[in-house]
């Protein structure tokens, strides 16, 4: 069972684009959401508007960044930014990302600063996990960077974006990560087969962040024994996160080998 599954014909540059343009659903997502509750700090205006007031939110920050408590460590553009993105992984973290918007908008970014420190794996004593460490290990060796260099950024920037008028620019320059790693790719962006597996089970949420649907959508068809099973849905993956169709028709396969039918929907 391959549950927020990634499409590795894709090359790294697409790859890029592709979730940025996944963290824009979610973003409009949650910004629906929210212009439906009475505490919404972007207002209760079309998701275009909310994205343009976090946007110049986002942009006063880089040029005054807000205490967070920590006087070594003011809420700037950079980790507000990666605060909203991690609220955006569960839409069970929405009213909190609606507080901490408030609490900064407001001039106290503590809360912002605790989202992003937990996507970072951050602990109190300012030692991180090694998640992004490996993350990143994993990425640049899988294949070639997306881009050579900062030019290369510059010009791919309208494309991004378009993706994400939000998070485009912060998710292009961040896509530079595997041109400085060093240690070269050794893999290449093709298609996998699997022939001669057993059932695949590939499990794709239509407004995921993180693994966009149409990833799944092409992993499934990709593999000889490949079948989609979709969750309509908010959040990164799918099981265990409250959908009881998605768990059983996952658990019956675990436990019991029997497939969810081709093109089954939750």
């Amino acid at each position: 069972v391959l549950d927020g599954a990634m499409d590795p014909s894709r090359p790294a540059l697409d790859l890029n684009r592709d979730q940025t343009a996944g963290f824009d659903t979610a973003f409009r997502s949650f910004a629906k959401d929210c212009a439906k509750q009475s505490d919404c700090p972007l207002g209760q205006g079309t998701p275009e508007a909310q994205g343009q007031r976090l946007k110049e939110f986002f942009r006063k920050l880089d040029a005054q960044p807000v205490p967070s408590g920590d006087p070594a460590r003011p809420l700037g553009e950079a980790l507000a930014t990666t605060g909203v993105i991690a609220a955006l992984y569960d839409e069970s973290a929405w009213p909190q990302l609606r507080q901490a918007l408030t609490d900064a908008m407001n001039g106290d970014g503590a809360a912002l600063l605790a989202l992003a420190d937990s996507y970072y794996e951050r602990g109190a004593d300012g030692k991180y996990a090694n998640l992004m460490f490996a993350n990143a290990a994993v990425n640049c060796l899988d294949q070639p960077p997306a881009f050579g260099g900062p030019e290369a950024v510059d010009a791919a920037l309208p494309s991004f974006e378009k993706a994400s008028p939000v998070f485009g620019a912060g998710l292009a320059w961040a896509s530079l990560n595997c041109t400085y790693w060093p240690v070269k790719a050794t893999g290449t962006a093709k298609p996998l087969k699997a022939h001669g597996a057993a059932p695949i089970v590939v499990v794709g949420t239509t407004r995921d962040p993180a693994t966009p649907y149409k990833w799944a959508q092409a992993l499934a068809g990709q593999l000889d024994s490949g079948t989609l099973l979709t969750y309509d849905g908010d959040g990164h993956t799918a099981y265990g996160r409250g959908s009881d169709c998605i768990d059983a028709a996952i658990n019956r396969y675990l436990l019991e080998g029997q497939a969810p039918p081709a093109g089954k929907r939750c």
